[in-house]
């Protein structure tokens, strides 16, 4: 019912403006007997006269000519708003808000945010970092990052990174002194450093290809983080054994702080997919990151 009232409002004030019916009909799409019929009911509502009539013109009374003036810098703004939109059609600006894992958020998704973020400076992009599982709809988030192309049917997925594979890394000085597993099965004697998926301590199990399947490991996981990023300071001060992607370690491995153990057994995972709700009407600035995001090999 208001958004009738908004219509008829805005018809009285093309008449207003145009002073006359046939005139005011033709621009708004409608027939000058509908737009009459539309006035005398919003006249009705609001119990006052606010047309003068004559089979020449229309003028408005004193109470139409103040409720015009009032009404005009209103539907002034709103049509300056709904133009402004344009901008967010057409332009990289707005804001853009992307949930990811901790692991594909630093080794894949920042260092195309690096390149993409001074090229267009008027978007805010906002990356969050959450190890679980995240309903980005009701979150409030444009765009969500997890591993493998399994998303809702509802939301489209696409490839920003290969495949990946996780290692089992300890540092030399750890090695030395509790020796090195030489199979999986051989972990349950090791400290093992664990991942926390969230707060409710679900922890990222660890699995192994092993005898032509994947196995998930058997151990007591000790100590806990809910960071990468701290299970890899971790291993590398010696705590104990950790199970990582290849890609945040390679250079530790590389350089010597780590050392990879169980090589024949590690795990090939599908890469990083970006996924968000199935939308023709996506913003500039949305789709110009989706793009700088999109993996090459895809």
């Amino acid at each position: 019912m208001m958004s009738r009232h908004f219509n008829d409002l805005y018809a009285f004030r093309i008449i207003a403006q145009s002073g006359s019916f046939t005139r005011a009909a033709r621009q708004l799409g409608v027939s000058p007997s509908a737009l009459s019929h539309a006035m005398n009911a919003l006249e009705a509502r609001l119990g006052l006269k606010l047309l003068n009539r004559t089979t020449r013109s229309v003028s408005t009374t004193d109470a139409g000519q103040q409720l015009c003036e009032r009404i005009a810098p209103l539907f002034d703004a709103i049509q300056t708003e709904v133009f402004e939109m344009g901008r967010f059609r057409e332009a990289t600006v707005g804001k853009v808000r992307i949930n990811a894992s901790e692991n594909v958020a630093l080794n894949i998704v920042y260092p195309k945010l690096r390149d993409f973020l001074p090229r267009h400076p008027e978007l805010q992009v906002e990356l969050y970092l959450n190890n679980g599982f995240v309903d980005i709809v009701a979150e409030r988030f444009d765009l969500g990052v997890r591993m493998g192309a399994d998303v809702a049917q509802d939301m489209v997925a696409i490839r920003i990174a290969p495949d990946f594979e996780m290692v089992t890394v300890a540092a030399p000085n750890y090695l030395a002194e509790k020796g090195t597993p030489q199979s999986p099965q051989d972990l349950a004697g090791h400290t093992c450093i664990g991942l926390a998926l969230n707060v409710h301590e679900h922890l990222l199990e660890w699995y192994f290809w092993q005898d032509g399947a994947e196995r998930k490991a058997d151990i007591h996981y000790s100590p806990v983080f809910n960071s990468n990023v701290l299970v890899r300071m971790a291993a590398r001060d010696g705590l104990g054994i950790a199970w990582l992607p290849l890609l945040m370690v390679a250079e530790d491995i590389a350089a010597g702080r780590l050392v990879e153990i169980l090589r024949d057994y590690r795990m090939i995972y599908p890469g990083a997919y970006l996924y968000f709700p199935k939308n023709r009407h996506k913003p500039a600035g949305l789709q110009a990151l989706i793009e700088a995001l999109r993996w090459e090999g895809a």
